[in-house]
């Protein structure tokens, strides 16, 4: 039985806007469901909470945590975040990074929440240990490049790692090279079904 984890889940396959298709939730509804053991996604935005426990009705091994994922530097676990009005009605730029929504959004009110915080490797100690994870898909609204810098990958027991790269900047080759010093081969698109994301696997 394998393990799945999302981090970044939005409102799964619930938004009209994005034509009620999420590519994680896509590649895990076509698997066998005799084969996926525990489904865990991760959601800063209380308001897009509904919409995951109804996209995942059907599968009672989901478990769904309202919390962000933060830096390892982050001194607070208590965090705010920032949206706009216009994202609405899921708010799916929800990120602690202010500029990240005003790039999405720039002449628009931007409005702030509290959401709760644990680190990547807070939240894996505390909810996975160490089980073996088959995919972990990333999508931290403005964070990325970070979190795929700052962990060690090796100590990470994940068999597939894909996350969204269009917005890594100028940290491009710096996280591609922090992969493949880790074990990781670049493997193509991931996730994403409009593209935006690469799928990595651990080799070594």
């Amino acid at each position: 039985m394998k393990t799945y984890i999302q981090i970044g889940a939005g409102a799964g396959d619930q938004d009209a806007r994005l034509l009620f298709r999420d590519g994680f939730t896509e590649h895990v509804k076509s698997l066998d469901p005799t084969t996926v053991g525990r489904i865990l996604l991760v959601e800063p935005n209380p308001i897009n909470i509904p919409m995951l426990r109804q996209c995942w009705k059907n599968y009672p091994q989901v478990e769904i945590y309202n919390i962000g994922i933060c830096l390892n530097s982050s001194s607070e676990r208590s965090i705010t975040f920032y949206y706009a009005e216009e994202d609405a009605p899921h708010f799916q730029v929800f990120s602690m990074i202010k500029d990240h929504v005003i790039k999405h959004y720039p002449h628009q009110e931007i409005k702030t929440a509290i959401s709760q915080c644990l680190t990547l490797v807070e939240f894996l100690n505390t909810h996975v240990k160490q089980e073996n994870i088959e995919l972990l898909a990333l999508d931290i609204e403005g964070i990325d490049a970070e979190i795929l810098l700052e962990n060690d990958w090796k100590n990470i027991n994940c068999n597939h790692l894909s996350f969204e790269h269009i917005h890594l900047g100028d940290k491009v080759q710096l996280v591609q090279h922090n992969l493949e010093s880790h074990g990781y081969k670049f493997m193509g698109p991931g996730m994403d079904h409009n593209g935006y994301d690469w799928l990595y696997k651990k080799v070594s």
